[in-house]
């Protein structure tokens, strides 16, 4: 499957009349190191995404899974998360901003 989807994004398949849009992308995922698992996890991204297509036909169940996400996510802010980052990885302090 993987080689079938580089193959068209090299051959242009999505690109229209752009042929080398796709370039950078099949050169990070053909070279040696792979940096971001691409192609690793590619089998398991397409199994996955079958799947959530096969969830998303039932509408019933699909809302129910989303309020369940969302009810389950807890509290969750991007100022926190980065004050916690800074704080327990980073370990810098904060700067005064201009409010």
């Amino acid at each position: 499957q993987l080689k079938r989807v580089l193959d068209a994004l090299h051959g242009g398949a999505f690109g229209g009349r752009d042929s080398g849009l796709f370039d950078d992308l099949l050169s990070s995922v053909r070279a040696p190191s792979d940096p971001w698992c691409v192609a690793a996890d590619f089998d398991s991204y397409r199994q996955a995404q079958q799947r959530a297509a096969v969830a998303y036909k039932d509408v019933a169940g699909w809302q129910r899974m989303s309020i369940a996400n969302s009810a389950k996510s807890g509290r969750f802010s991007t100022d926190r998360t980065i004050r916690q980052y800074a704080d327990e990885i980073w370990r810098i302090e904060a700067v005064a901003g201009k409010d």
